[in-house]
């Protein structure tokens, strides 16, 4: 379970980079409205889903590694 909750929250900020991304080519003239929706709803349910997951499964990631 932490590995998929660790790879939604990095997909999470890839997501909202490329809204990030879309929103600065406005800047320089040649935005992508594309890049902006398709990043802010991919951040936000990827986001959501590793909330989501976090909270449905919290022994998984408050139990000690290598604890016996």
């Amino acid at each position: 379970m932490r590995p998929i909750v660790t790879l939604l929250c990095i997909a999470t900020i890839v997501a909202y980079g490329y809204a990030v991304a879309g929103m600065g080519g406005y800047l320089l003239g040649h935005g992508n409205l594309t890049y902006i929706i398709a990043g802010l709803l991919g951040g936000t349910g990827c986001g959501t889903l590793a909330l989501y997951l976090f909270k449905k499964h919290p022994e998984a990631f408050y139990k000690d590694i290598g604890a016996e």
